[in-house]
């Protein structure tokens, strides 16, 4: 895999996966589109002391790595999963920007990414960190989710990650109070996820996107 670094209008960088031929983030800025939609429409409203989180696709690591630096903050604790199938390479992941960015020493992107995997591992006192070498449609979990953050690759690239049996999968991982944030939003897939029962509002989208999702568990 030839991934190759980009910088994104913010100056933080993305990975381009010629594979799949999209990056990991927006062009318009990774760090500005993953507090937009994951914290602070994700984290920042669901007002509880503890939180289960699944994200959908670990990627860079930028999406825990800011929860993390939130939970921190915030005193919250967080118990994370996510997965990925196909972990970034060590000379990709080492690479990355964020940390210098937002205000942390380096290792705390480099231990998100060499914490084992298929194991919990407490990351700091506030965040456990939770990382399977899996697949969405063979992802299994008995936790139930305070959120989700969905942010596998886009409909156009991954159609089968953004499906009606997938959607279901979501629906039943999450708490009574549960929700799920993405940065799409198509109308097929807000239709899709209207067919598994969800309730789904368009909110204001990052920089780049008029809107994105987030769908309550009705």
């Amino acid at each position: 895999m030839n991934n190759k670094i980009v910088i994104t209008n913010d100056g933080s960088h993305s990975i381009f996966n010629p594979e799949i031929n999209e990056t990991y983030h927006s062009k318009h800025g990774a760090i500005v589109e993953a507090e937009h939609v994951f914290i602070k429409n994700g984290f920042s409203k669901a007002n509880k002391n503890e939180l289960n989180i699944l994200e959908i696709g670990f990627g860079t690591g930028l999406n825990a790595l800011l929860t993390s630096q939130k939970a921190m903050q915030k005193s919250i604790t967080v118990n994370y999963h996510t997965m990925e199938l196909y972990p970034v390479p060590k000379e990709n992941y080492t690479q990355l920007n964020f940390t210098d960015l937002i205000g942390l020493e380096k290792e705390s992107l480099l231990n998100l990414h060499e914490t084992p995997w298929e194991e919990e591992y407490k990351i700091n006192e506030f965040f456990t960190l939770n990382k399977s070498k899996s697949d969405l449609e063979n992802y299994t979990s008995n936790t139930k989710f305070d959120i989700i953050y969905f942010d596998a690759f886009s409909p156009e690239k991954q159609p089968e990650l953004w499906t009606e049996i997938i959607f279901k999968k979501m629906y039943n991982y999450l708490k009574e109070d549960g929700f799920l944030v993405t940065y799409c939003a198509k109308g097929v897939v807000k239709r899709t996820m209207k067919a598994v029962g969800f309730d789904v509002i368009a909110l204001d989208g990052p920089p780049g996107k008029r809107q994105m999702t987030r769908a309550n568990k009705n």
